[in-house]
This record gives C-alpha cells, structure tokens and sequence, in this order.
C-alpha cells in the first residue's frame, strides 16, 4: 500500500472536502487543494489551524492558489503547476460543485458558459484531461467525483421539481452556452449531476482500453446540510433564505434525512483510501438513508440515462467540442 498519497481535490476549503481533508491529513498524505481565491484561502487556513500546527500543514499541505474552475484558463494552471513541482498523482477528487435553485436566470463563466455546468462537468471534464498523463496508471489509483443522487428522475430528491434529463442532447449546446434556452437553475444542477456520472463512465471506459489500472469511482453523499454559510449551499440561500431555513431544519431535527458534514467528509476521505476500490473500473456509491439519522454508502444503480454509453460518448465529444472552441485542445485521453 502506498503511504503518504498525493491526492488532487477540488472544492476542500468548505463543506465535505474541508472534513475528508481533515482526515486524510491526519494519515499524513499530500494534500493539493485548487482554491478560488485569497479570500477563501485565508478563511481555510484559519479553519485547518485549528486541527494542525504550522509546520505539520507546510509538510502536507499545498495549496494551488486563485483557481477559479469556472474559467478553463486556470485549469491549464493547474497543470503547470505539477509540470514545474515533477510531482505524480496517486488520486484526483473532483467534489467542486455549486447550484443556484431559486434563481430566474443563469450566472455564467469567464467564457460565457453557464456556470453550473461550467465547474460542476466542463471544469473536470478538462482537468482530468489535461492531468491523466500526471496520474501513476497503479491499482491503488482512482479518479472520485462528486455526484449525486438527483441525477435520477425515480430517486427520492431527483423527482421533485424539475427532473434531469438530456434529451440525448438535442439543443443541450444552447441550453448551457449562448441562448441557455429555457434556462431552470434547478434542471441545471440536476443535469450537471448525469453528466458526471456520464463522464465517469466514458472516463472508465476509454481508461480500460488502454489496459489502465486506474479506477473511477461516483459518489452521492446524500443530503448534506452545513452549519455556516460556506459550501455547497452558499449561492441557494440567498435566493429563498426563509425557505432553506425551514427544509434545513426539518431535513435535520424532522425528518431525520440528512447526513452531517463531518460523516460525509469521512465516507469521502475512506472512499479515498480504501484498497476495495482497487483496480475496478468503474462504480457508482450512493450514501442512502436506511433509519432515522442514519445513512450507509452502498453499491448502487444509476438512472437508465445515466446507463446509456451512447450518450455517454456523445457527452464527451460535445464536451470536447466546447472546450475547442475557446480554445483548449489538449486532450490525452
């Protein structure tokens, strides 16, 4: 097994990533945490200080600065910066995300691209791409993403409001760049979730014909509610504050359906570590409810859409297609 691992992650400075990066600290791996900017830099150190001292965060600690996974700009900065350091990953964590519910119209990226599908698939989609040759192609080494549930029309959170669905991508290239037609901040967040899933399962696919050991693993962490205003919920609360507050107390004290920070953090941090990941493809890993308060990761299907490889190979392509046309054409996989 390898010790000290270096592990990528983005979205580590608030929510689920700030609580596995805690943990998988604490097992003295290399952390490289991609962060947006000073602000949220600052914010992070104050919060980890807490945890480390000094000069245990300068071992293991190492931040990529003013990062903004919105502009594919600064995802080519990331690659330069693990071309200059010589350093090989073990472990890419793709657990940025963000959704607006609420709002009437989209916010867009520097390259005028809808911002949910900008960092939470466009972003990674890129960043895997450009770093898969700093990936050490070994049994222990794994590509994580963040997805979540929703993604499915039939799951308990996926079937209320605006379901996903990409409509095997007929006018999905003007739903997220350009006229954003019948834009719905829900939809697009729900969207963005499939095309995660999509994106791992061609992601795993094309790694297995090359005879790599690299495995690719989804996640849905279930229903994670913070206690501050950071993470995951930080644009939403601003459109419908009264309303989140009155789910997010429910989800908690209520109905008992959501899963803490701290918990999610760990089954993060394991799905990391853990050697039953080991050179297996691809899976999806859902953290279900199974009692009041009370959730476990499982093995889990994914939505009949999300199933389809066709659409999966389709996704990639437009996935490419856009990126080309701003510009960015390395591609190693």
């Amino acid at each position: 097994m390898i010790k000290n691992k270096n592990i990528l992650i983005t979205g580590g400075n608030s929510g689920i990533g700030f609580f596995a990066i805690i943990n998988l600290l604490k097992k003295k791996n290399n952390i490289y945490l991609v962060i947006k900017n000073d602000f949220r830099k600052n914010d992070f150190l104050k919060r980890i200080e807490k945890y480390f001292d000094g000069n245990y965060l300068k071992k293991y600690l190492n931040i990529i600065e003013n990062c903004d996974l919105s502009d594919l700009d600064n995802i080519k900065e990331i690659k330069d910066y693990f071309i200059n350091k010589k350093i090989f990953l073990d472990v890419i964590v793709l657990n940025a995300g963000l959704q607006y519910t609420g709002s009437f119209y989209p916010k867009v990226s520097k390259q005028g691209i809808e911002l949910t599908f900008a960092v939470n698939h466009l972003a990674h989609f890129y960043l895997v791409n450009i770093l898969k040759d700093f990936v050490r192609d070994n049994e222990e080494s794994r590509i994580i993403i963040t997805s979540s549930d929703v993604h499915d029309p039939k799951s308990s959170g996926g079937n209320i409001g605006k379901k996903a669905g990409l409509n095997n991508l007929v006018d999905f290239r003007k739903k997220v760049t350009g006229q954003f037609l019948n834009f719905n901040a829900d939809e697009a967040y729900k969207n963005s979730k499939l095309c995660n899933i999509l994106f791992a399962k061609e992601l795993a696919k094309k790694l297995k014909m090359s005879s790599s050991k690299i495995s690719v693993v989804t996640w849905a962490p279930g229903l994670v509610i913070p206690k501050d205003d950071s993470g995951f919920f930080r644009y939403s609360k601003r459109f419908n504050l009264f309303g989140y507050l009155i789910f997010s107390k429910a989800a908690k004290n209520i109905l008992g359906i959501s899963e803490s920070i701290e918990n999610a953090g760990e089954i993060l941090s394991k799905i990391i570590l853990d050697p039953n990941y080991n050179d297996i493809g691809f899976i999806h890993l859902s953290n279900k409810l199974i009692s009041f308060k009370k959730h476990k990761l499982f093995e889990s299907n994914v939505s009949d859409e999300a199933n389809s490889a066709e659409l999966a190979t389709k996704l990639w392509i437009l996935s490419e297609q856009i990126c080309r046309s701003f510009g960015f054409v390395t591609f190693n996989i």
